[in-house]
């Protein structure tokens, strides 16, 4: 989840990346699209994870424990497709 919002980050092409985030939630999230790849990086010190979607395709994360990164990634190439990106913490 990003700021609140439940649907992520959607991009009209592929995010290139790496892009970089501080939630609210503490840490650092990495996604976008990059070596041949869409991904999502979650790191804080607490129980999270993070997903990634391109088309009907989703790779979602364990629950990541604190301190380690929670990795999310599809295989992508460059075109109109449809990615998002999201990042959780346990509740």
């Amino acid at each position: 989840m990003i700021g609140g919002n439940p649907e992520g980050v959607e991009t009209c092409w592929l995010a290139y990346g790496p892009k970089r985030q501080y939630p609210s939630e503490g840490g650092t999230w990495e996604y976008g699209f990059w070596n041949a790849k869409v991904r999502s990086y979650y790191t804080v010190k607490r129980c999270h994870g993070s997903t990634v979607k391109l088309d009907r395709k989703t790779s979602r994360s364990v629950n990541t424990a604190s301190g380690k990164k929670s990795i999310a990634e599809l295989w992508a190439i460059q075109s109109n497709s449809k990615d998002r990106y999201f990042y959780r913490v346990c509740r």
